[in-house]
């Protein structure tokens, strides 16, 4: 049996909930869908950076429908890189308060001053994206929805996770941004632990990140208004490392009993990602026992 080198992919465009322009998304299908089968829906964040990595991911995953896999849905924007950092910043965040605007300082010259939009884009993720896939491939399954985020994204993934459980039946939040705002998404527990318990399902959660991304940098990141004294203050406050097992483990308290964590020894917080993906996709789509 043949099959293809590259996962094949459709693209569409849909509003955006601001009403000022669009996001770009791409859909990679699984070669492999039984007739009258429903497969997950794998949604990835960043898509510009993180789509093509992602449906290879799945597509090798599905060669010869040896082992479960996900179609993959990204969610972009088609502009350069530079602009990509300031869109994605405004989108997958929560507001900031005007202490932590203060403290993002010269990353603002990078990641842009724009911020607080990530309850429109949950919304649009869970009530404008999802019927849409749905609609327009129906082996998209309509109640096995996966959310990858990554750094920013992740944070974002850990912040849809606390405010719309339901949204999602996996949440895979890798390299998470829990710094933001002075880790005011810890706020959220409380609120988030009367959802958990008014569901008849939980989802499932995983949280990765590199075991270098607590490392001192050495040099200035290019594009980065800052010095590398700044930069690595920075680094230290974020507790990339640090928070996520204590992280998994106030959503553990809080009552989730799916949640696992994973450290990935010797990455960095770009280097982590294909790692991050692969074993998000096991976690999400696991073999049948």
């Amino acid at each position: 049996m043949s099959f293809s080198l590259q996962a094949p992919v459709d693209q569409f465009e849909l509003p955006h909930p601001s009403g000022n322009g669009s996001f770009k998304i791409s859909v990679s299908r699984a070669a492999h869908v039984p007739e009258g089968a429903s497969i997950p829906v794998l949604y990835v964040l960043d898509a510009d950076i993180g789509f093509a990595l992602a449906a290879e991911v799945a597509r090798l995953r599905g060669i010869m429908g040896m082992l479960p896999t996900a179609m993959v849905v990204g969610i972009g924007y088609g502009v350069c890189f530079a602009e990509f950092a300031k869109l994605r910043t405004a989108d997958l965040t929560p507001p900031l308060s005007d202490a932590g605007r203060e403290a993002l300082g010269g990353m603002t010259s990078f990641i842009g001053d724009q911020d607080g939009g990530a309850d429109a884009f949950l919304a649009f993720l869970a009530d404008t994206l999802a019927p849409e896939i749905g609609r327009r491939y129906p082996e998209a399954s309509a109640t096995d929805r996966i959310l990858f985020g990554h750094s920013l994204g992740g944070l974002f993934t850990a912040y849809a996770l606390l405010n719309r459980p339901d949204a999602f039946t996996t949440f895979l939040a890798n390299s998470p941004s829990l710094w933001w705002d002075g880790f005011a998404i810890l706020g959220h527990l409380p609120a988030f632990a009367d959802k958990l318990a008014r569901l008849d399902r939980q989802p499932r959660v995983l949280i990765g990140v590199g075991g270098k991304e607590q490392d001192l940098p050495t040099k200035v990141p290019a594009g980065m208004a800052m010095s590398l004294a700044e930069v690595q203050a920075v680094v230290t406050a974020s507790r990339m490392v640090d928070a996520v097992p204590e992280f998994a483990a106030a959503l553990a308290d809080a009552g989730l009993t799916g949640v696992e964590h994973v450290i990935y020894a010797d990455e960095d917080h770009g280097g982590v990602v294909p790692a991050a993906m692969m074993r998000g996709l096991r976690f999400a789509v696991p073999e049948p026992a």
